[in-house]
């Protein structure tokens, strides 16, 4: 089971129940209690975020919810990422934290940083994006446009954004978050940095407390990952149980079972001092 931060979760949750959604349609849209949606030293299961935020989409056709959402989320959206990127020097520093550290926020977004002679960009990927028809990656992006400028004190940075789907609401609405032109069914999800502002110093910037932030996210990266380990070896235990009681013996279809490969099943195994044979 793939994770996500609970600071994520939590500003759509309350998005949701502040649109008037009752605590029992969110928790039926999400497929878990609020009491675990809410509880910030948890990490909700990846596809809750979709899920609530395509509710929202529904109950509210054409209306600019996520950049509503954006707006008013908290800075914690991005699972503690944003106090490190006021530290990094400049704000190719603070792009490359974010793209560096972005499993932090969730365990399979990919967020890839690319600059070149007369471009820079920060795409963005995740497998879910389906789920919700692109919402959540609005809700992302509108986020870093608001972190770049808001929070780390750059102004002025974009040239444009593209996104990979339709839009969900009249597009002014669009260039009224963003202040630059906003394409839609591009070829990927971007937000074209000005090549000239990546120099641009943060106020905030402090060569200490951005090294012990690095430090700290490498950290917290591992604890994902530990703990990601953890309930992968119990799904590989479980489906080797129920293989059993089947009369199925075999490495494939226990990894099968658990939805890995089993190269994966075979690598968690032995990290654990124990095999998964076929």
């Amino acid at each position: 089971m793939t994770t996500v931060s609970n600071g994520t979760v939590m500003s759509v949750v309350a998005s949701a129940l502040s649109r008037g959604l009752t605590i029992s349609e969110v928790q039926d849209a999400a497929g878990i209690s609020c009491a675990v949606l809410m509880n910030p030293e948890t990490r909700p299961p990846e596809d809750v975020m979709p899920r609530i935020v395509a509710l929202i989409g529904e109950r509210f056709p054409h209306e600019p919810v996520t950049l509503d959402i954006a707006r008013a989320a908290p800075f914690s959206f991005f699972g503690g990422l944003a106090d490190g990127a006021r530290y990094a020097d400049d704000l190719r520093a603070a792009t490359k934290l974010l793209a560096k550290n972005c499993t932090v926020i969730s365990d399979q977004l990919e967020l890839t940083f690319h600059e070149g002679p007369s471009d820079a960009k920060l795409i963005s990927s995740h497998p879910m994006n389906h789920m919700d028809g692109g919402r959540s990656a609005e809700i992302g992006s509108a986020l870093v446009a608001r972190l770049f400028t808001e929070f780390l004190g750059i102004a002025d940075c974009f040239e444009h954004i593209t996104f990979s789907h339709e839009p969900h609401c009249d597009v002014a609405h669009y260039f009224d978050y963003f202040g630059v032109p906003v394409e839609f069914c591009a070829s990927e999800i971007s937000l074209v940095i000005k090549p000239e502002k990546l120099d641009e110093r943060i106020k905030q910037a402090n060569v200490d407390l951005f090294n012990y932030v690095q430090t700290h996210l490498s950290g917290v990266k591992k604890q994902i990952e530990a703990a990601k380990e953890q309930r992968e070896l119990k799904a590989l235990r479980k489906a080797a149980a129920d293989n059993a009681e089947a009369g199925v013996f075999n490495a494939a279809s226990v990894a099968a079972v658990a939805n890995m490969s089993v190269r994966t099943a075979q690598r968690i195994t032995a990290e654990h001092g124990t095999t998964v044979h076929g």
